[in-house]
């Protein structure tokens, strides 16, 4: 083999490792940007056990349920040199005061091909979703259900999620017209959440999911109950929704990572290339 081949091949062999490494990373607006969202922001306590389910590995790793690491990350300002550095952005309980000065940023990010994880919650933290035609109303608050890929994934089947505290729906006309699919509805027929592949919201757009409660998701106790919203550890329904949710986005994203066979398959060419130039 040549040597102009052979470092060919190394380099091509380097690029397929640190591909295969890589980590879809998620990052929020940290609560030093946002101060209003008080614990539901990105770096809050009232998401950590979400964000903890991400990174561990029996859930998203090699040899978890879904295959692909993910890293998470705070964002202490959010531009276009921020959001570059993120596959999600995930927009938490963001006032609409304070998510006005970023919220060009993230359409330009989204429509350039960022995925969105957006919980809306009312109509009072809705500035993205309102951005994009699919604002928040309030709702009646019953129990959500619904199909494959959010309420029936790879973590388990999800039954009667749970709203907390403020509750809100979504506009199913707003949502159709914007090449959208309804994620789950409530008892009284209320849209609470809708999901978009990659490039269905527009050309070129990454996954979007925008839920109108962010409790369906967020961990916290002051309800009433031992536990309102998601429980990571063990996964109680509004768990299983949640990572369901996550693993549909990253996987129909629109900064895709080849999976482990794709990988393989580029390793098993590379090696059929060098074959052929040795028996020339």
């Amino acid at each position: 083999m040549s040597n102009a081949l052979s470092k060919f091949v190394a380099g091509l062999a380097l690029a397929i490792t640190c591909l295969a490494a890589n980590a879809y990373v998620v990052g929020g607006a940290s609560g030093s940007l946002i101060p209003a969202s008080g614990q539901w922001a990105w770096d809050g306590s009232y998401l950590a056990g979400f964000r903890g389910a991400l990174e561990n590995p029996a859930n998203f790793g090699p040899g978890g349920i879904v295959n692909r690491s993910i890293t998470t990350t705070n964002l202490a300002a959010v531009n276009s040199g921020t959001l570059a550095g993120v596959d999600m952005f995930v927009g938490t309980w963001i006032a609409n005061s304070e998510g006005a000065g970023f919220s060009a940023a993230i359409m330009n990010y989204f429509l350039g091909g960022g995925d969105l994880f957006l919980l809306q919650d009312d109509s009072n933290h809705d500035i993205l979703g309102t951005t994009l035609g699919i604002s928040t109303t309030a709702s009646t608050g019953s129990v959500s259900n619904g199909g494959a890929p959010l309420f029936n994934g790879p973590f388990g089947v999800a039954n009667n999620v749970k709203q907390f505290y403020l509750v809100g729906q979504l506009n199913e006309a707003a949502i159709l017209a914007h090449n959208g699919h309804v994620g789950g509805r409530n008892v009284e027929n209320q849209v609470t959440s809708a999901f978009w592949h990659a490039g269905e919201y527009a050309p070129g757009s990454g996954s979007l999911f925008i839920i109108a409660d962010i409790d369906m998701i967020a961990t916290t106790t002051a309800c009433g109950l031992p536990l309102c919203g998601a429980s990571y550890a063990p996964l109680n329904d509004n768990g299983i929704y949640a990572l369901n949710t996550f693993s549909f986005l990253q996987q129909n994203g629109g900064h895709p990572i080849p999976e482990p066979a794709s990988v393989l398959l580029l390793g098993t060419a590379l090696a059929i290339l060098v074959l052929r130039r040795r028996k020339m």
